[in-house]
């Protein structure tokens, strides 16, 4: 990477970074950026598949993806896990249903397919994400933050690693720049970081060993989310899914790992609310 686009990308990561932390400090900012990154992810993805032979159903796919999240925003806040069961009934039918109103019926599975894919891919992740800020006493952003926090520090300290001292490649097939030394100094960024967040951040929160084994949920399934999506754009010959963020591609591209972290994060909360 030169350069030119290493500062973009650094500028780029800085200013988003700044503005996703600040939107997650109250409920209406966090509800609006976070349709948004949906809106536009899910864009991408449709555009990718209808430029390469696809004929996903875009714009139910794109409303879809919203409405789902917004809905299980509403459920969330009032402590219902039923909006997530709720919101699933529907969804396949509905897909299903468009096919019938194509113009293309020639390959009417694979495009329903593709269409609830996306959905699955990008909408739903996030909405669990409202499951993890609405904590039964009202907005808590303490955990989206802290996932935050830990995934761009794996990142970056990944792809510094990766590139001064990466050796022995992590899956070459799918994605030749990853490397065990990036995951590596991904790991041990992440541990430092746990310290901070215990530390300085929100002290007396939880255990650093709570923090320790938080960090390592997020930095395993980001690596696994990114290698999928790297995998998605190898499949079409795409370097990047769009080039909305400077230094960085698409939106997608940033959050991908962010949508597999999310489920594994959730997970990982109520396992630990289950044992202590």
């Amino acid at each position: 990477m030169n350069k030119d686009n290493l500062k973009r990308r650094v500028l780029t990561g800085m200013f988003g970074g700044s503005l996703l932390l600040l939107s997650a400090l109250h409920e209406v900012s966090y509800l609006a950026v976070f349709v948004l990154i949906i809106f536009l992810s899910s864009r991408e993805y449709f555009k990718i598949l209808g430029s390469n032979g696809f004929r996903p159903n875009y714009n139910l796919g794109v409303f879809l993806s919203v409405v789902i999240f917004i809905t299980s925003f509403f459920y969330a806040s009032k402590g219902s896990l039923l909006g997530i069961y709720f919101l699933l009934i529907p969804i396949l039918p509905l897909v299903c249903l468009s096919a019938l109103y194509s113009s293309n019926n020639s390959e009417t599975l694979s495009n329903v397919s593709v269409t609830f894919f996306g959905i699955l891919y990008i909408s739903l992740p996030i909405s669990l994400l409202n499951f993890i800020v609405f904590d039964g006493n009202g907005y808590n952003s303490i955990y989206l933050m802290a996932t935050l926090l830990f995934l761009w520090t794996s990142e970056s300290a990944a792809y510094f690693g990766g590139s001064l001292f990466g050796r022995k490649k992590l899956f070459e097939s799918v994605s030749p720049m990853k490397t065990w030394e990036g995951v590596l100094f991904g790991l041990l960024a992440n541990i430092l970081m746990a310290y901070l967040i215990k530390e300085f951040i929100w002290i007396g929160h939880q255990t650093l060993i709570y923090w320790v084994f938080f960090s390592i949920v997020v930095l395993i399934s980001g690596v696994f989310g990114d290698l999928f999506e790297s995998l998605l754009k190898r499949n079409f010959n795409l370097k990047d899914s769009g080039n909305k963020l400077p230094g960085h591609g698409g939106f997608l591209d940033r959050f991908d790992s962010f949508f597999f972290v999310i489920p594994y994060v959730y997970f990982y909360l109520k396992i630990i609310d289950q044992l202590t």
